[in-house]
């Protein structure tokens, strides 16, 4: 089947897809951010009774809305891009990929759905105390579904909790907590949902600012910066503590994407990081990476050739895995021509696969350098 996909359509379903996720990215985390600062301002006029804060949160709550409304839009033609653009591999993976979105669909967006009608309409028509729970839920809805489809992601980046099995053709979902609760899925939404905190504290400090420039409204103004500039403070912590342990994960799972974004050809103990070609900082990718300023970080060519890590873990090289794939390959071939004819070796071609069936992708590629990302492209 791979044979029969061309890398011209490849590349253009990647692209595509991309600049979804570009347009889609640039209204979720403000969605993340002002839902929690709604919730803060709704909560004070809850408490004060002050129909000054309720005048804020229904301020901030239209250009929410408005937010909303456009980042849903995108959401839903990222999905569909999933059948359009990647139906094999849907079809492949589904059993676990489509588990936490679906749930995001019919939990968190059903969730977000149908309070922030409540939230929007029912100022007069319900208690405030329903009102305030209907805001902070439709917020909570939204920070689930980013948990969902982030579960996907991570799973994407470090697939966990699943089998392949050579009767269906399919991966297979064996420990839903290993897929749903992964250190990889966990850092990323802590590490996203806390960046959308600090995207909305940015929003609503400069809003208030310019209205502040132009003297207008400015007790509004004063107090979104009030709450705002507490929330990005806070936030901005929790940033850099999850967005350090993220690099290190992916120094761990992922190496040659560190070594790509990082123009890293050779890597080795206390790598530098790259600023721009020719600007280093010295140790400091070391530093990111492994938490050591003498760590060892491997660069794309120790990927390719194969390294030993110091704490004596072997990494094969290119060429091994993708003879280790090709076997893996064969050993498929052979168990689907004599699974209904010949049990024995059924069995045996069965225990080869599994035995190889992690490096299976790499027995597809033509050579090694088909493993090395786009570095410019990554890099910058």
């Amino acid at each position: 089947m791979l044979q029969l996909i061309e890398s011209g359509v490849i590349d253009w379903s990647r692209a595509q897809f991309a600049l979804t996720a570009c347009y889609h990215w640039l209204f979720v985390p403000l969605t993340l951010g002002l839902a929690l600062i709604m919730g803060i301002m709704e909560t004070i006029y809850f408490i004060k009774k002050d129909e000054f804060w309720k005048q804020c949160t229904q301020f901030w709550m239209k250009l929410f809305g408005i937010n909303f409304a456009v980042g849903v839009a995108t959401g839903l033609i990222l999905e569909f891009e999933f059948g359009t653009n990647w139906s094999n591999y849907s079809w492949f993976v589904g059993d676990i990929f489509g588990a936490p979105l679906a749930i995001e669909g019919i939990v968190a967006f059903f969730m977000e759905s149908t309070f922030i009608a409540v939230m929007f309409f029912g100022w007069k028509k319900v208690r405030p105390g329903f009102h305030l729970a209907a805001t902070w839920l439709t917020g909570l809805g939204a920070t689930l579904s980013a948990w969902w489809i982030l579960v996907a992601n991570a799973w994407m980046q470090d697939p966990v909790g699943m089998e392949f099995n050579p009767e269906t053709v399919r991966n297979e979902m064996v420990d839903f907590a290993a897929v749903a609760l992964s250190p990889s899925a966990v850092m990323k939404f802590l590490h996203t949902v806390s960046c959308g905190w600090v995207t909305g504290a940015a929003f609503v400090v400069g809003v208030s600012c310019w209205f502040l420039l132009r003297r207008r409204n400015r007790d509004l103004a004063v107090a979104g910066i009030k709450v705002a500039a507490v929330v990005g403070v806070l936030a901005s912590l929790v940033v850099m503590g999850t967005g350090d342990q993220s690099g290190v994960q992916i120094a761990k799972q992922q190496p040659m994407k560190l070594a790509a974004a990082e123009g890293l050809e050779q890597g080795g103990a206390g790598a530098p990081f790259s600023i721009v070609p020719g600007v280093e900082m010295p140790n400091m990718l070391s530093i990111l990476a492994t938490h050591d300023i003498n760590g060892f970080v491997p660069g794309i060519h120790d990927i390719l050739n194969g390294y030993t890590t110091p704490d004596g873990k072997v990494h094969p090289s290119a060429a091994e895995k993708m003879e280790r794939g090709r076997n893996a390959i064969a050993a498929f071939s052979r168990f689907r021509e004599v699974r209904n004819t010949d049990p024995g070796e059924a069995a045996k071609a069965r225990e080869e696969l599994s035995q190889n069936m992690e490096y299976f992708g790499y027995g597809y590629l033509e050579n090694a350098e088909q493993l090395v990302p786009n570095v410019p492209l990554v890099y910058w």
